[in-house]
């Protein structure tokens, strides 16, 4: 776009804002703009989504209530910028200078891109990206922000009062003097991060990850505390996870088995357990220690498992198609192929292998696991870590290997 029409737009738009004739709503979709210098603009409920600002002046600019949605905002300047209301869904905003910027009640949830696998339509969640972003005094009052990542950004003298940071990544943060009050923060991570003279008063942070965090540092009056082993004190889960147990032991013929498709267990300790062919189809597990786990031929499709640790777990011929495990700790997990045996318990000769077609690995650690003959199409391992990981047998066409690691990996060729 020239820079005449670009101004003739913005112009346009200025008279639809002021309700004058001529006015027309500003529809830069897609647009490549990166580096210009929109500072001091009046952009409010403009149509900006899948747009490239990135490293653009738009400082003091009014975004509020715009559609933002997948937007590439990084290293752009937003410092005391007005995006109330904005739709910032899966936006980039990675080491952007927000500081003092205003983002109160927009959205910064994940976004849901479009992709096409082998001619087949899918969808993947895409979370907002604010990682080192600048965000020091800035105005996050009510923001939706579950699952965003605010790793090792700077959120000094922020304030998040009532905000939604459920599974948010918030590791290596500058947490100085923010205010969290009210917050939901369950399942987030804030390993590491400073929390000086901080806020949580009647904040949620159950099944938060808080490693070399000195709540004492902080106010925390009224604060939910993570509960180590919150799944398994709940008597009622207790109760299935038991009857579960002698539905595998009696081959089905007792107790029943588990079904958790479509629930929360985000941050639940459930290392060790026995899941073996439960249901947990879009169950949402994000940040859940699944160490040492037993998945045998569990239904995990569609299922949220980013952040996952599952190190050493058995997830033979289990099923993860569309499973979101990006970020997932599974050093040493088998996800190879799972013997079939008869009514009779004998071997049938016939193998069941694990099924992750269009799963996310992304950024996943699988040193050392166990992929073999596992249906790998359309899967995306982009910057994973395979290292001696094997993968003979498998069938990965059209599957996503951009930066993955494959150091003594053996595959077939």
């Amino acid at each position: 776009m020239k820079s005449s029409e670009l101004l003739q737009a913005i112009s346009e738009h200025r008279l639809y804002l002021d309700g004058k004739p001529g006015g027309r709503i500003l529809n830069l979709k897609g647009a490549a703009l990166a580096g210009s210098d929109l500072s001091k603009q009046r952009l409010q409920f403009s149509r900006l989504g899948s747009i490239d600002l990135s490293h653009a002046i738009l400082t003091r600019s009014s975004f509020d209530n715009a559609d933002l949605f997948g937007a590439n905002l990084a290293g752009a300047n937003l410092s005391f910028a007005s995006l109330v209301g904005a739709d910032l869904r899966g936006a980039n905003l990675r080491k952007a200078n927000l500081e003092g910027a205003d983002f109160e009640r927009a959205d910064l949830g994940p976004g849901q891109g479009v992709v096409f696998v082998s001619g087949e339509r899918r969808v993947r969640e895409t979370p907002t990206d604010l990682t080192g972003a600048n965000l020091k005094s800035a105005k996050l009052k009510g923001v939706k922000a579950n699952s965003a990542d605010f790793s090792y950004a700077n959120l000094m003298g922020a304030n998040l009062a009532g905000a939604q940071l459920n599974g948010a990544n918030l590791s290596g943060t500058d947490l100085t003097r923010a205010d969290f009050t009210g917050a939901s923060l369950r399942a987030a991570l804030l390993n590491n991060a400073r929390v000086d003279e901080a806020c949580f008063d009647g904040a949620d942070l159950r099944r938060a990850e808080l490693r070399n965090v000195d709540l004492a540092k902080a106010s925390s009056q009224g604060v939910v505390l993570h509960e180590a082993d919150a799944a398994l004190d709940d008597e009622a889960f207790k109760l299935r996870l038991s009857q579960h147990v002698d539905w595998i032991v009696s081959n089905g013929a007792r107790g029943r088995r588990l079904d958790m498709s479509g629930a929360s267990l985000a941050g639940f300790n459930l290392a060790k357990v026995d899941l073996s062919g439960a249901k947990l189809t879009d169950c949402d597990l994000t940040g859940a220690d699944l160490r040492g786990a037993k998945l045998c031929l569990a239904q995990l499709d569609k299922a949220r498992l980013r952040g996952c640790q599952l190190a050493g777990a058995d997830l033979s011929g289990a099923s993860l198609a569309r499973a979101d495990l990006a970020g997932a700790k599974l050093s040493g997990a088998t996800l190879g192929p799972m013997a079939i045996r008869g009514a009779d318990g004998r071997p049938s000769g016939r193998d069941w292998p694990a099924d992750l077609r269009g799963a996310s690995l992304v950024q996943a650690d699988l040193v050392g696991a166990d992929l073999r003959n596992a249906r790998l199409e359309g899967t995306d391992f982009s910057a994973a870590d395979l290292t001696t990981a094997d993968l003979r047998g498998s069938d990965y066409v059209n599957a996503i290997l951009n930066g993955a690691k494959l150091t003594g990996a053996n595959y077939d060729t």
